[in-house]
């Protein structure tokens, strides 16, 4: 090969990664350089350009983002899904959403219950990758490339930047056993670090990955938490709703303190809210840091993001596949769509900071 041309394992070399980080950074970059030819042992490129492009190139971070609240019906599923979708189509990120939660609400506000139906029975959704572990006496079947829904979305037919990790109902059955995999024999691996490690050949093509979590702090959402960056708390600014959240920053706080990992709150989002005298004081306390026990607790209330997500009837039809939606506005009606936009400018604003 000329000394001016250079393949994968050459880019690797003279950025001191691996050949499957500089396929990641193809898929990810729009602008990482274009072949100069393919021959028949691959793309290559000039030397001088890609040398260019790394001096460029800063290392940017996944950012990985947990969407959390302990209690059901507050809207983390459809702020999560919003967030990526705006994320991928208007500010054209790379982004997977890695479905959690058993109720499968994110998967199916981005494909057909008919197809997330044909990809559970050929073992394609999280609940599979913990089967495997569960039963490793048996040949694994999840497989994370062919898991991975490319281009997904109720809108026109899907987003070219949005991918989906599906989940499954199955993974009701399985979440109680997930804590007992290492004492079952399978003593390799850490019941925390299964999805960590099946996302290691794919994670460094995006630039986020939103995952919806299970209502609740077990071991399935601490999966999650085990990769994220940060993590976002929707809540309805009602008493219910927001009790909580004492709860899931103190967890988290002492579940990072126990992995020697930050994973910090980034912030309090309000949802479904309404012009009552309730939303309006409870709103206030959240925008004061004042919410219940952290007044007292010495432990920091997460800010609330200045965004704040009304009530909005259209949001239900956003879930429909067969509503031949063509835009935000549609799927969420104007109102929502607005402040979902806003509250993803502010999320985006707040990890690129983190960046620097």
């Amino acid at each position: 090969m000329s000394e001016e041309l250079v393949g994968i394992g050459e880019i690797a070399t003279l950025a001191n990664v691996s050949k499957q980080a500089v396929s990641n950074w193809r898929a990810r970059y729009d602008h990482f350089p274009q072949p100069f030819q393919t021959l028949q042992s691959g793309p290559v490129w000039h030397r001088e350009k890609v040398e260019r492009w790394i001096k460029m190139f800063k290392g940017e971070a996944t950012h990985v983002l947990s969407f959390i609240n302990l209690k059901g019906g507050v809207g983390k599923t459809t702020t999560a899904v919003a967030v990526a979708e705006i994320l991928a189509q208007e500010e054209r990120k790379h982004v997977l959403l890695i479905d959690l939660d058993p109720q499968t609400n994110a998967t199916v506000n981005l494909i057909s219950e008919e197809a997330w139906d044909k990809l559970d029975q050929e073992g394609r959704t999280i609940a599979q990758l913990f089967d495997d572990k569960i039963n490793h006496h048996l040949p694994p079947k999840f497989d994370i490339e062919r898991s991975i829904v490319r281009g997904v979305s109720t809108i026109n037919g899907g987003i070219e930047r949005l991918d989906l990790l599906p989940s499954s109902i199955r993974l009701i059955d399985l979440q109680d056993r997930i804590p007992m995999i290492a004492m079952t024999g399978n003593f390799t691996v850490n019941p925390l670090d299964i999805l960590k490690l099946a996302l290691q050949p794919v994670i460094g093509r995006y630039d986020y990955v939103i995952i919806d979590c299970p209502p609740s702090l077990g071991t399935v959402t601490k999966n999650g938490l085990r990769i994220s960056s940060g993590y976002v708390i929707p809540t309805i600014p009602d008493i219910v709703s927001t009790w909580g959240i004492y709860q899931i920053v103190d967890n988290v706080r002492r579940f990072g303190n126990e992995l020697q990992q930050d994973v910090e709150p980034l912030g309090i989002v309000a949802t479904k809210v309404q012009g009552n005298n309730l939303h309006t004081r409870v709103v206030t306390d959240l925008s004061h840091g004042r919410l219940g026990k952290f007044a007292t607790s010495g432990v920091a209330q997460p800010p609330l993001f200045k965004s704040k997500i009304p009530q909005a009837v259209a949001v239900a039809r956003g879930a429909d596949p067969e509503a031949d939606l063509r835009t935000f506005k549609g799927k969420y009606g104007t109102p929502a769509y607005e402040s979902l936009q806003g509250l993803t400018q502010e999320i985006k604003l707040l990890c690129e900071a983190k960046s620097l």
